[in-house]
């Protein structure tokens, strides 16, 4: 497995590569991120969101969904099988085609299969862990791909430094992804965002506290598909820690500190929702 970490000094995006045998694929599709400083890059359907139309003006034919946190992943043949669709996932063999999901806190991963030309790009929130399994298997059925074929990147996300769960949520992780990935919250643990260390209280409800491991959930729903651990790449980075990028659970701690009797649509719209996309850029 490969480790990295991102440089987003004075940038708007970052870029990173595929690893196969633990070497960087040269020839394949980069993956992307939008960051903080480029704004939110929301996505809805039924609204305009001129930050990321000018943001995507120039770069190739792009493909969105508008999530719903599920594990619904849409093959792209034509180009129009996403129009208007809720889904969190896309996969294309099309090279003019930029599959593009959002994501704040929750995990985008990447992926790619050097054999067919499949590549693509799932949300993994909570609620859709278990989504790049499904775009394998749709992978497979379609496109006759094989799971050991394919590179995977674990990009940005909310690490278990900062994300704490209540015991429902830990039960149903260490139930359905494995027990590492859960561990109860040591005795004054606080999220660590930014060294501040924001209050663990909110969105959690009350009882026992646990951190949880998006990666740890992640890497073991990749070992039960069969991607091999050395085509696997991790970046290090904590959307929440790392205030050069764009994080639901820091920002809206921020913002409710401020604005204590804050609207649902307020609430909806106070952090900065980024951009993750895959193509041949």
């Amino acid at each position: 497995m490969t480790r990295f970490s991102l440089d987003i000094a004075n940038q708007k995006y970052v870029t990173f590569p595929f690893y196969k045998n633990n070497k960087e694929l040269k020839d394949a599709p980069m993956c992307g991120m939008t960051v903080k400083a480029a704004g939110s890059m929301r996505f809805r359907w039924n609204e305009t969101n001129d930050n990321r139309n000018e943001f995507f003006h120039w770069m190739l034919i792009q493909k969105p969904v508008e999530l719903i946190h599920s594990k619904l992943v849409v093959d792209l043949h034509r180009g129009n099988e996403a129009d208007g669709v809720q889904a969190d996932g896309l996969i294309t063999t099309k090279k003019d085609f930029l599959p593009v999901v959002t994501v704040a806190d929750c995990m985008p991963l990447y992926l790619y299969d050097q054999v067919t030309g499949v590549f693509g790009v799932v949300h993994s929130g909570w609620k859709g862990t278990g989504i790049v399994g499904e775009a394998i298997k749709l992978a497979q059925a379609d496109y006759g791909s094989c799971a050991s074929d394919f590179s995977v990147v674990i990009g940005a996300h909310i690490r278990d430094c900062c994300y704490i769960v209540n015991e429902e949520r830990a039960n149903y992780f260490a139930d359905n992804f494995g027990s590492d990935c859960v561990r109860p919250l040591e005795e004054g643990g606080v999220c660590h965002a930014g060294g501040r260390g924001l209050s663990v209280s909110w969105n959690n409800g009350s009882g026992k506290l646990y951190r949880l491991s998006l990666e740890k959930a992640n890497l073991n729903v990749l070992a039960r598909a069969g991607v091999q651990e050395e085509n696997i790449a991790v970046c290090n980075d904590c959307t929440c820690c790392n205030e050069l990028l764009g994080s639901n659970r820091r920002e809206t701690a921020d913002f409710l500190a401020k604005n204590h009797n804050a609207s649902k649509d307020e609430l909806s719209r106070c952090f900065t929702v980024q951009a993750a996309f895959i193509g041949w850029i």
